[in-house]
């Protein structure tokens, strides 16, 4: 139990270090100054992690795309999100023993604990393919009710790199056609 307990403050900790440091950081994440594919998977990174800070992400791969591979762009945007969606994992983790002293908490989390156990997969996709700031919730919801942690990366890659592919060609096609127009 105090292992566990000390793991808990642990991942909370570091999950508030990572938001201090972005905060720190924000005038310093760009793509032009962190060029090209590294910054993409930078400012991916920094926007997952931040989870308040809006960084934009989804923005430079859209206007990457017509210059850098749209895959590659997809993917680097999946695996920087990814790893960043683990700050919220960590919180709901790290900061489950703090929630339980909250009677609200505790009446919920066994309805979160069903809920994830059996909708948990579908959900955790859904919100990691549409840009919304419900993710973070989902996240924190995850980490506090436990669920496994290497199925939780898995399903959030698949869904923010399927989010990256679709932003990427979307944009490349939509951008190139714009000359047309006229």
């Amino acid at each position: 139990m105090k292992n566990q307990r000390s793991l808990s403050i642990a991942f909370l900790l570091a999950a508030l270090a990572f938001a201090v440091v972005v905060w720190f950081l924000r005038s310093y994440i760009s793509p032009a100054k962190l060029g090209g594919y590294p910054g993409v998977f930078f400012l991916a990174f920094f926007g997952a992690v931040s989870m308040v800070l809006p960084v934009p992400g989804l923005i430079s791969v859209c206007g990457l795309s017509v210059t850098l591979n749209p895959i590659a762009l997809g993917v680097l945007l999946g695996a920087g999100e990814t790893l960043g969606e683990t700050s919220g994992y960590a919180v709901g983790y790290g900061g489950d023993t703090i929630f339980e002293r909250f009677a609200f908490y505790r009446n919920l989390k066994p309805r979160m604990q069903v809920w994830m156990q059996k909708r948990g997969s579908l959900l955790v996709f859904l919100v990691s393919v549409i840009p919304n700031p419900i993710v973070d919730v989902v996240g924190i919801a995850a980490g506090s009710v436990q669920f496994p942690f290497r199925r939780f990366l898995m399903i959030v890659l698949a869904g923010k790199t399927t989010k990256g592919l679709l932003v990427a060609y979307t944009c490349q096609y939509s951008i190139t056609f714009l000359p047309w127009v006229s």
